[in-house]
């Protein structure tokens, strides 16, 4: 018992230091899904409109649907693209951050849902190719965590996907900072084409 009491207690120290450090982990998952999956289209916007994003614990509840939907259809992934570095100061971790998001929204023909701070907005669109064949949804999942190491490493596989959805939907609650939730397109009646994969997710690898 004396073993397990130190043992709970060396954890609780490494937990700390993380938590008041400077460190902080910037993670980007992204995964392509075939369009025939569009109902999640739908979902994700469920639950966006659902979560209080205006609370630590709203975003995390977010991160935690995102994680277990996308491990639900896991029958219709096709590309991957995984990223996760740690920067010395809060600061630049903001800044990769907004980076990253800035990033995956110009790549955006509309965005048609946000909730950002509890705030929502919506707004209808046509889609872009409604006579292309179309494809794919792409799925952006962007973290900060007071992690002192990376989330995780580059992705290859279904399997090594299939882990790290189910490490996210156990990381500690407390130690979520930021997690921003994108998805395109947005509109269930619309999806992207070969040649938009091609041209805006050239970093995704075929996983399926």
């Amino acid at each position: 018992m004396e073993q397990d009491l130190q043992a709970s207690s060396a954890l609780q120290d490494v937990d700390e230091t993380e938590l008041t450090n400077e460190i902080v982990t910037v993670s980007r998952l992204q995964v392509a899904l075939r369009s025939r999956a569009r109902r999640l289209q739908i979902k994700f916007s469920d639950i966006a409109l659902q979560a209080n994003t205006a609370t630590p614990e709203g975003l995390f509840e977010l991160l935690q649907e995102t994680a277990k939907t996308l491990l639900e259809n896991a029958d219709f992934w096709t590309h991957v693209m995984a990223g996760s570095q740690t920067v010395d100061s809060r600061e630049e971790a903001e800044a990769l951050f907004n980076q990253f998001s800035l990033q995956e929204r110009a790549k955006f023909s509309a965005e048609t849902l946000t909730n950002v701070n509890g705030v929502v907005t919506q707004q209808p669109v046509a889609p872009d190719h409604p006579n292309e064949h179309s494809a794919y949804i792409v799925v952006t999942l962007l973290l900060g965590t007071a992690d002192d190491e990376p989330l995780f490493n580059e992705i290859y596989s279904t399997s090594l996907l299939r882990d790290v959805l189910s490490e996210i939907t156990l990381l500690r609650s407390h130690f979520l900072l930021a997690f921003e939730l994108l998805w395109t397109p947005q509109d269930p009646i619309d999806s992207l084409t070969d040649a938009d994969l091609a041209a805006h997710y050239a970093d995704l690898v075929p996983i399926a």
